[in-house]
């Protein structure tokens, strides 16, 4: 099964792609500039270059795919709007059987969130498409709150315009995962999944967790939209950005991200990390390395970077690059596995 990832040099269109070359060879990158998806050719995926405003690379990218893992672009909705079409017409043409959409909590006709009105379409769109689908609705990512954490220790507090509002924070990592098995899986296909993380946090619950894993004392503290707009200028966000964070933390007080699935689980037969188990895996990376035998012949090398998928001969050059130029740290259990090659 030909698998092909658009978006594939993005955050979670990389990780997407990585997860897939754990189980299969038989993954495309479908990337704008080829240059950037250099290190996932190394990996074995096959570069393809497509642009979502333009239906012929579109058509070309697709060709001989079977299924699409399709992580759109950051565009404003009506651009998006005319990308999805777009990406649509090009897997009909060239004759996709199915495509793994990343949508998000907030599709639903009452959202506060701004880019609702994508999801709701794009949704709807692919639906009566004539194409298989699976659908799968991302929670709110953690990722960006362990990026900013040395700004909230600078600070000494959590600033969120939230007054009440719960999150199940999910992690692009297990998102990954939950692409992978979706897209590998024909069972999937006409079902939507609702991804998120194993509990709903509220603010203070997630400064708690920031302040076990960083051991410095973060506390929640509610602010109002125009002192939120102003730290996001001062962290140089766009206005465009700075609008569309406001509209999410007004879905956050509405309800829109706080229910809790089973999805991440049914998918991977793996439960979603915690805040507090990722948080501290952030925390404690630092510049570090850790390995991971995937079981097919291939190691997992994985730094602040990000992973790498090697052979033997390979891992144990890169290993010692790492350590020697870059200064980085090896646990014990992963100093047992690389003696152990």
């Amino acid at each position: 099964m030909s698998i092909l990832v658009t978006g594939a040099t993005g955050q979670l269109g990389r990780r997407i792609t990585q997860e897939l070359l754990t189980k299969t060879s038989d993954v495309i990158a479908m990337v704008r500039s080829p240059e950037k998806g250099a290190d996932l050719a190394e990996l074995g995926a096959e570069i393809r270059v497509g642009n979502f405003n333009d239906r012929d690379s579109l058509r070309s990218a697709f060709d001989g795919v079977e299924v699409v893992a399709l992580v759109t672009s950051k565009a404003h909705v009506k651009e998006r709007i005319l990308q999805q079409e777009n990406v649509l017409d090009a897997a009909q043409d060239a004759g996709v059987k199915r495509i793994v959409f990343a949508s998000f909590a907030t599709c639903q006709p009452d959202s506060l969130f701004h880019m609702a009105p994508f999801y709701l379409y794009a949704e709807s769109r692919l639906r009566l498409s004539g194409l298989e689908w699976t659908i799968l609705r991302n929670g709110m990512y953690l990722d960006p709150v362990a990026d900013w954490i040395p700004d909230l220790i600078k600070m000494g507090r959590l600033p969120y315009p939230v007054d009440s509002g719960r999150i199940a924070y999910v992690c692009r990592d297990d998102l990954a995962r939950s692409f992978a098995a979706a897209s590998l899986d024909d069972s999937h296909a006409g079902e939507i999944y609702s991804l998120t993380g194993p509990e709903s946090l509220s603010m203070n619950d997630l400064a708690a967790a920031i302040s076990q894993a960083t051991g410095k004392a973060i506390p929640f503290e509610t602010v109002s939209e125009n002192e939120f707009v102003e730290i996001c200028r001062m962290g140089n966000e766009s206005e465009e950005m700075i609008g569309i964070l406001l509209s999410m933390y007004r879905a956050v007080d509405q309800g829109e991200f706080s229910d809790v699935t089973d999805d991440i689980l049914t998918l991977t037969g793996q439960h979603p990390m915690t805040a507090l188990e990722y948080l501290q895996q952030a925390e404690d990376s630092g510049n570090s390395v850790s390995l991971r035998d995937t079981g097919q012949g291939t190691w997992v090398v994985e730094n602040d970077d990000g992973s790498l998928f090697l052979d033997e001969d390979t891992v144990l050059k890169r290993i010692d690059t790492l350590l020697k130029r870059d200064g980085a740290t090896l646990g014990s259990r992963d100093q047992q596995l690389l003696d152990a090659l």
